[in-house]
């Protein structure tokens, strides 16, 4: 699977294999800013959709990098955890805050 490198200054979104050993740290070609990476299911705004911009880089700020989030986390079958459902990742800023609250016990640290 994919991973895809962003930069949140520029708006600029690559496509990029992911290998554990490869560099940690992507520069962005145009501002030469850090780049975050994130998996592969991420679809970025249009680079002229601002909210959407701003609400991502809220969500990343928070410790939402795109993984995961499930509406209801762990329940234990037979020794092993189950998650069900998983959450839909908000379009906008009103939305963004709530599903920062509601889920920051799964947030990245």
């Amino acid at each position: 699977m994919g991973h895809k490198k962003v930069c949140l200054e520029c708006r600029v979104t690559l496509n990029s294999t992911y290998a554990s050993d490869s560099e940690s740290s992507y520069l962005c070609s145009e501002c030469g800013k850090p780049m975050t990476l994130l998996p592969h299911r991420f679809r970025p705004p249009k680079k002229s959709e601002h909210k959407k911009w701003e609400t991502v880089k809220f969500l990343i700020d928070n410790g939402f990098y795109f993984q995961h989030i499930y509406e209801n986390a762990s329940k234990s079958v037979n020794g092993f955890t189950k998650s069900e459902n998983l959450a839909t990742y908000p379009q906008n800023m009103r939305d963004a805050k709530d599903f920062v609250e509601k889920f920051k016990s799964q947030a990245k640290q």
